[in-house]
């Protein structure tokens, strides 16, 4: 009996019992996932980088409005500024920021600076662009500021389609001008008319 103890005692202390695969508990989501795939991974890289240029422009200029956005590591900033010098120090600040491919500065000057997103005409852009099938518009971004839709984006398919789409975007209530800051990419085509 006292055999039995010890070794009862040995396998436990040396972990040699198994588990049951009956037995209830829980798996961090994280661990299971599935992997992150190379585009995930610009994706985070893109907003984490928005979000640090955001932070760092709103404290260095408090009384301006600037919504900074990042597609590919290229940066568009939208919104006003006081003056022209903030303008040209934004972009400055952006340009010197390492993993910055290029910046797209659209920033405009007032005395009493706003920010007037739209999320919906955002969106109805999106649609347009949704009705090409050879469009891929998952890597693309759609910003609207000031009745102006912004598209960001490479490597997106069939550009004479998104050109189709930009047309169609100024159907688009509001709608006073798109600007097309697509970056041409290995996936990127034109068809023949």
């Amino acid at each position: 009996m006292n055999k039995i103890k010890i070794s009862i005692l040995v396998c436990a202390t040396l972990g040699l019992f198994a588990c049951s695969t009956e037995s209830s508990f829980k798996v961090n989501q994280e661990l299971t996932s599935p992997y992150i795939t190379q585009a995930q991974a610009q994706h985070d890289n893109d907003k984490d980088l928005a979000t640090r240029l955001g932070n760092i422009l709103s404290k260095q200029f408090p009384l301006s409005k600037i919504k900074v956005v990042v597609n590919n590591n290229d940066v568009l900033l939208v919104g006003q500024v006081k003056s022209n010098s903030d303008s040209i120090q934004a972009e400055s600040v952006c340009k010197k920021w390492p993993g910055t491919e290029k910046v797209f500065n659209y920033l405009t000057l007032s005395n009493t600076p706003t920010l007037n997103t739209s999320y919906f005409m955002a969106s109805d852009a999106q649609e347009k662009v949704k009705d090409f099938f050879d469009i891929n518009f998952e890597t693309m971004d759609f910003i609207a500021v000031d009745n102006v839709i912004y598209i960001m984006g490479t490597n997106v398919g069939n550009l004479t389609a998104l050109d189709t789409a930009i047309e169609r975007m100024y159907s688009i209530p509001k709608v006073t001008k798109v600007v097309n800051l697509e970056q041409r990419g290995e996936n990127d085509y034109d068809v023949q008319k």
